[in-house]
């Protein structure tokens, strides 16, 4: 007597199987398109670093008819140095490449490229506060680990920048270190990229972007404090719909420097006014911070991607092998300005 298995739900069993073998499909299918959204960016931040070292070979080997040479020339003369920065780091470096691998995934685009959605300016003031204050946080742990490391024989060398020497110059200063930048940067990161790394989920988006931002810093330092600030900058386009504010914090951030700059030129005298910065944006930050808390405004948006991956199958996707040579040479770059003793 032969023997044999009766199902009795031969339908719900097939249907079962097609559903889980449509889903790994899925999976699958976004796995692979994450792969390649990782290898665009992570293209478009090497991109980045060859221009700049494009740039300073240039400078380091051009040497005017005078007998000036370029770089000595971009370290002495502020307006020189900003512009160079204006055109060739900020547009050529930073917006143009992640503005290609905009143009070339433009299907992949779910909601505008630029998020512009309408705020009024009290919402948008309390946002810009809530981020600044966040910032400052960042900045405080930050210089707290520089001192860390140089007391225990560890300081990170950095490059010498040039000082206003007129109004000009300050202008400059301001447009070329908080303007520009904030402009450029945020269309780079939280529109070109941000918009293709939040179809794998909101959550997702805002801490992979914030990789992307930390990478273009140069070493591990500057990638820890970028990384955090750019978690900041992320969750609020996330929150706002609106790269405005995101815009704002970022010129307010890098701006306390170029107003610390201003002063001192006026002044005639080095008066450093950062930690009356701090303090403001620290105290108004926190104030802020309490309104959106009992406003219920911060917790992160309710995630309506598609988005079948683990956070595991996200991460491992999205790292190897897009993000593995920026990572190598943030290291390199990192060992290059690292002095022990």
């Amino acid at each position: 007597m032969s023997q044999y298995y009766y199902n009795p739900f031969p339908n719900e069993q097939n249907d079962f199987m097609k559903a889980q073998f449509e889903r790994n499909e899925k999976a699958n299918a976004q796995k692979r398109e994450l792969r390649k959204v990782s290898c665009f960016l992570g293209g478009a931040v090497i991109l980045y670093l060859v221009v700049q070292l494009f740039m300073s070979l240039i400078l380091t080997k051009t040497t005017l008819s005078n007998g000036t040479n370029l770089y000595a020339l971009y370290q002495s003369n502020a307006s020189f140095s900003y512009a160079v920065n204006i055109l060739f780091i900020s547009i050529l470096a930073v917006a143009v490449p992640f503005g290609i691998v905009a143009l070339i995934n433009k299907k992949k685009y779910r909601t505008p490229i630029v998020p512009t959605k309408s705020l009024n300016f009290f919402d948008a003031l309390v946002w810009v506060c809530f981020g600044m204050g966040l910032c400052i946080i960042a900045n405080a742990g930050t210089s707290y680990l520089v001192t860390f490391l140089k007391n225990v024989g560890v300081t990170l060398t950095q490059g010498e920048t040039a000082t206003p020497n007129s109004i000009f110059d300050c202008i400059l200063d301001i447009i070329g270190i908080a303007i520009v930048p904030a402009i450029c940067e945020e269309f780079a990161m939280r529109c070109c990229s941000l918009g293709l790394l939040k179809n794998y989920g909101k959550a997702f988006g805002v801490v992979a972007v914030s990789i992307v931002f930390g990478l273009l810093h140069g070493n591990v330092i500057q990638f820890i404090f970028a990384f955090l600030v750019g978690l900041v900058l992320a969750y609020i386009t996330i929150k706002t719909e609106s790269i405005i504010p995101a815009m704002c914090i970022h010129a307010f951030n890098n701006g306390m420097s170029a107003i610390n700059d201003t002063v001192n030129f006026v002044a005639g005298k080095e008066v450093n006014i950062t930690v009356a910065l701090f303090v403001f944006w620290l105290v108004v930050g926190i104030s802020a911070a309490i309104y959106l808390a009992i406003k219920h405004k911060l917790t992160l948006p309710k995630d309506d991607s598609d988005c079948v991956l683990s956070t595991g199958q996200k991460i491992n996707a999205f790292l190897f092998p897009g993000m593995i040579l920026p990572f190598i040479i943030l290291i390199i770059m990192t060992a290059t300005t690292v002095h022990i003793g």
